[in-house]
């Protein structure tokens, strides 16, 4: 197996989620990657920046 991570439907939830709460809490960008990369064992930098590109404008959307 080589070291590509695959997120599960489960994992892109609970990312969509850490995101969203980090918003609502005012939690900067760096405080919310760094928390995704502790939550999601194993995920790339580059792919949780680009998680927070993707979910982190949808906050306001209550």
């Amino acid at each position: 197996m080589g070291g590509t991570v695959i997120e599960t439907e489960s994992d892109k939830i609970k990312i969509q989620m850490i995101i969203e709460l980090g918003k609502e809490d005012g939690l900067g960008d760096a405080a919310i990657l760094k928390r995704l990369q502790e939550k999601i064992v194993g995920l790339p930098l580059k792919r949780a920046e680009a998680y927070l590109e993707q979910y982190g404008k949808r906050t306001a959307l209550y």
